[in-house]
């Protein structure tokens, strides 16, 4: 089963010295929420293993594209995993290490289970 790893490094730079480092790296920089559990690099789309949020049309469905976008903006080093169109991304920096399916599920505006 082949697997797509998609990395973000974001560093304190200004945004076009970051991406270009991130260039040189190899690294795929660009990522943004579509909704709050569907995710995009550029031209490939993603949603989140096992979690499910309102239409970004409705009130709480911008809400949670709001925070998914927040989240893949953070300092530190983003690590996205995907599978056959599922995934998930992983966020790492000194204050921890946190996931954004789990994130989304603690808002209590997404639920478990897919689309």
């Amino acid at each position: 089963m082949p697997v797509t790893l998609l990395v973000l490094c974001l560093t304190p730079y200004s945004g076009a010295e970051a991406q270009e480092g991130l260039s040189s790296l190899g690294a795929i920089g660009g990522a943004r929420a579509y909704s709050g559990h569907e995710i995009e690099f550029g031209e490939t789309r993603f949603t989140l293993r096992g979690v499910t949020c309102p239409d970004p049309a409705t009130e709480d469905g911008r809400r949670t594209k709001a925070l998914a976008n927040t989240f893949l903006r953070m300092r530190g080093t983003m690590r996205c995993e995907m599978t056959n169109g599922s995934g998930d991304c992983v966020h790492r920096s000194t204050s921890g290490t946190r996931n954004l399916s789990e994130v989304m599920l603690k808002t209590g505006l997404c639920w478990a289970g897919e689309a």
